[in-house]
């Protein structure tokens, strides 16, 4: 028999139907939203691991590259490892990426970028071996574009696997969404079925959600520290009106604003004033909003001012029904890899320049005008001179008017001063780069040497600064000078391991042109030589056979003819003496036998000796000595200088009286030498004491090596003296040597000629 519903039991059913009932719509509210929760944060983070990923595989092969390019530029094994290193991490991730591989299309994609970027490295790898073995500078070129090839590949390759990586997210998101709204809608069937229950079941339903409730939180603890701890990138949120809603370290290390700065800001601060007045900011956030995603590179601005080279990804974010809630910003510093795309160029044009251009100076000054304004805003060449002068070459500036300043101060007093602590000349006498990152008023003050060359360099407005000497062959020929107004372009490390690089190429071809200046000059020497010395040699002959021809009854023709033979005989000799002083000097050393000699003995001796030659140019030398000159020097070689003086005198002053002079002065015995012929041109009294340089004479024949004035010069200052000339047009020239009553040197050192010196 059936027992009777009573009331107790009918409670009893009914509380335990309704716990039923409450327990099944807690079952199923709790496994719908766990499955919401969990796939939407399934799909958020594994898409945000997997889009990190991507993007760093991009980085990681940037900077094996930028490694690689380092490496090639400074030889530094360190550069090598870091390029090992990064190949490494990019293979790790590859694989990382192939343990997730969504699908056929995106195997064939890893494996194609994985293609691409062995072919580069096995074109690197072949590259540098080409050039290890002295490849052709042609063989050189196709194998870099082999190499650039495959760079491109590999970026192709990359840019493809982001846009699946990004196209496969938004399509799951969307399929995330779509589940959403249907256990939205099946919540909401559940719970209206259970309405009458809900108040009993509160409770129960609290306690089945508070697990899922902290679950959300560590996840959302876990994707803050996800995105606070990319330090190379600058990751942060914008509301629809563009504001910043969040700000990652990585961003603050890039832009420099704290986060407490610069959240509710419009993201317009990070653009540049003339994209701001073109309207750019606001253009990248309608775009982005209609194309999803937008990627553009470019100048980007940070708190102080300064400017970088920006490559930024904006992505829209939708809500579920579709409405813009914001845009998330990714942000990448690229400007060490525009600067090395930047030499890489450079190096490329310069070699260009270098092997087109005939005349080497041309091709570095053409230099300046390649550095400006692509690395610098001005650029000055200085060039050592043969008389060891440092006189500026070439000065290119992107401001006509500043370039006409810098033309001033160079000629008016402010260009390289050997006194200076900083500039040309220190470059040029220690041989290292001189770089100011941070140029500063107390540096120009210490710099300038008066108010007016102060106020001038004020208006240069100069922030950084790069003064790098032109070394070749262990010595500086001349300097490079780079000079920056404009705070973003400060100069780094990387600008000078690049300047030293192109000024050793310039100053390779400079020192190359030297020797082949040489090389030429001593050719013309031994034709000279060749000339001048058969010259005498077969009039000597002539007047010999002429001499054995005549009869003993003659003695006045014999007279005549051997005086003639003497005289021939003694300019073999003067020849062939400076002949051998050139040897001397251009082996580096010669040593001096000194001794006590009185100049006025020296004087008089010469005159007597020289009396014929006197008489046959109708030259009468006038002498003027004062007695007691005596000091320890070389006597062969003082004979050697007065003659060369006398020489050139009787040659140039022929038919006028010849004065020659000793006399003391304080602690030097002078000697000096005066015609009164047509003088010497302004412009060539420096340089005719110089190898192979003549002062000409008018109607004068192409006879002698023009080495006289130079040995005089070199034996001078062997004995501790110095030689000058005194000279105008019509009037003569006066030669005048001093030398110290001191003990002479006992040797002549050629190494202390200014270095760089073209004879």
């Amino acid at each position: 028999m059936r027992r009777p519903w009573t009331f107790t039991r009918r409670i009893a059913v009914g509380f335990s139907v309704s716990l039923g009932v409450a327990l099944a719509i807690a079952a199923i509210t709790a496994l719908a939203l766990s499955s919401v929760l969990t796939g939407n944060e399934h799909v958020s983070e594994e898409g945000i691991r997997h889009r990190l990923a991507v993007e760093q595989l991009r980085r990681v092969f940037s900077d094996k590259l930028a490694s690689q390019h380092a490496h090639e530029l400074t030889g530094g094994p360190s550069h090598l490892e870091d390029a090992r290193q990064a190949r490494l991490q990019f293979q790790a991730l590859l694989l990382l990426l192939r343990t997730h591989e969504d699908g056929q299309k995106e195997r064939g994609l890893l494996d194609g970028l994985e293609q691409a970027e062995r072919g580069h490295e096995d074109a690197t790898q072949e590259l540098w071996v080409a050039r290890s073995q002295g490849l052709s500078p042609e063989g050189l070129e196709g194998l870099r574009g082999g190499q650039e090839e495959a760079r491109y590949q590999t970026y192709e390759a990359l840019d493809w696997l982001a846009w699946y990586t990004e196209d496969t997210f938004t399509q799951r998101v969307l399929r995330a969404d779509q589940a959403e709204r249907r256990a939205f809608w099946l919540i909401i069937l559940v719970a209206t079925l259970g309405l009458l229950v809900a108040m009993g079941l509160a409770w129960v339903l609290t306690r089945a959600l508070w697990p899922l409730h902290h679950e959300a939180r560590a996840s959302e603890a876990r994707f803050r520290l996800l995105v606070e701890g990319v330090k190379d990138y600058a990751l942060y949120m914008l509301d629809p009106e563009g504001r910043v809603v969040s700000w990652n370290p990585g961003a603050e290390r890039i832009q420099g604003w704290r986060a407490e700065e610069i959240i509710g800001r419009t993201g317009e601060v990070f653009y540049a004033p003339e994209a701001r007045a073109a309207g750019q900011p606001r253009g990248d956030l309608e775009r982005a909003a209609r194309e999803g995603r937008l990627e553009w590179e470019g100048p980007g601005v940070r708190k102080d001012g300064s400017r970088f080279w920006a490559e930024s990804l904006v992505t829209a974010l939708r809500g579920a029904d579709g409405r813009l809630e914001g845009f998330a910003v990714l942000t990448r510093d690229s400007s060490e890899r525009k600067r090395l795309e930047r030499a890489q160029h450079l190096f490329v044009e310069a070699e260009r320049l270098f092997l087109t251009e005939k005349e080497p100076d041309e091709a570095v000054e053409e230099l300046t005008r390649l550095l400006v304004p692509e690395l610098a805003d001005g650029c000055l060449l200085f060039l050592l001179t043969p008389a060891g002068e440092l006189v500026p070459r070439a000065i290119t500036h992107v401001s006509p008017e500043k370039e006409r300043l810098m033309w001033e101060l160079v000629q008016g007093g402010g260009g390289p001063r050997p006194d200076r602590r900083h500039g040309a000349w220190q470059a040029l006498r220690t041989g290292r780069t001189e770089r100011i990152t941070e140029v500063s008023p107390e540096s120009m003050a210490e710099a300038a040497s008066d108010a007016e060359e102060l106020e001038r360099m004020r208006e240069l407005e100069p922030v950084s600064y790069l003064s790098v000497p032109l070394r070749a062959a262990g010595h500086a020929v001349g300097v490079l000078m780079l000079v920056s107004q404009r705070p973003e372009r400060r100069f780094t490390e990387t600008d000078q391991v690049f300047v030293e690089e192109l000024a050793g190429r310039a100053a390779l071809s400079l020192e190359n042109a030297r020797l082949l200046r040489e090389a030429q000059a001593a050719l013309d020497l031994i034709g000279v030589a060749a000339h001048d010395l058969g010259n005498p040699l077969q009039a000597l002959q002539l007047m010999l056979g002429k001499l054995r021809r005549l009869p003993p009854s003659e003695p006045e023709k014999l007279r005549e003819v051997l005086t003639a033979a003497v005289r021939h005989t003694q300019r073999l000799g003067r020849l062939l003496h400076n002949l051998l002083d050139l040897s001397r000097l251009s082996s580096g050393k010669m040593e001096l036998e000194v001794g006590e000699v009185d100049l006025a003995e020296l004087a008089h001796e010469a005159v007597e000796r020289h009396a014929e030659q006197a008489a046959e140019v109708g030259s009468q030398v006038v002498l003027e000595v004062e007695p007691g000159v005596v000091g320890r020097w070389d006597r062969l070689r003082l004979e050697r200088v007065l003659t060369n003086l006398l020489s050139n005198a009787f040659k140039y002053g022929k038919g006028h009286p010849i004065e020659l002079r000793v006399e003391r002065t304080d602690g030097h015995g002078r000697l000096s030498v005066r015609d009164h012929g047509p003088g010497i041109p302004e412009e060539l009294q420096r340089t005719i004491f110089e190898r192979f340089k003549k002062a000409p004479a008018k109607g004068e024949k192409k006879e002698g090596f023009g080495l006289g004035l130079y040995i005089v010069q070199q034996l001078v200052e062997a004995h501790g003296g110095c030689v000058r000339v005194e000279s105008r047009e019509g009037e003569g020239a006066t030669f005048t040597v001093e030398l110290p009553l001191a003990a002479a040197s006992r040797e002549v050192d050629d190494s202390t000629q200014p270095p760089g010196m073209v004879h």
